[in-house]
């Protein structure tokens, strides 16, 4: 299974464990409306996380958006490492809340 990371400004490159920290802080550059998240991909799920702490978990087929709030740049890192190496079980424990947030 095949993961992709996501840059703000829509850049796409392979996933890396080694890519997480630099692009978690690009949620920390000048906020930009237009182009506000960053995101993990792998297997159709996507973990899209924003500068506020939001993180949003959904596939690209019926499950409906869940999301967390408050999640800290280090536990973030965590989060997509899970996501991007396809441990999707790890992340379906966590207590999600309905909706984009």
């Amino acid at each position: 299974m095949s993961a992709s990371i996501t840059h703000r400004y829509g850049h796409s490159e392979d996933y890396s464990p080694d890519k997480i920290p630099e692009l978690i802080a690009e949620l920390d550059a000048y906020i930009d409306d237009e182009h506000p998240d960053v995101w993990v991909s792998c297997g159709g799920w996507t973990l899209s996380a924003f500068p506020s702490g939001l993180v949003i978990w959904e596939d690209d087929v019926d499950e409906a958006p869940r999301h967390l709030r408050g999640v800290s740049r280090s536990h973030l890192a965590v989060l997509m490492d899970l996501c991007g190496t396809g441990r999707f079980h790890e992340l379906e424990r966590l207590p999600w809340m309905e909706g984009y947030g």
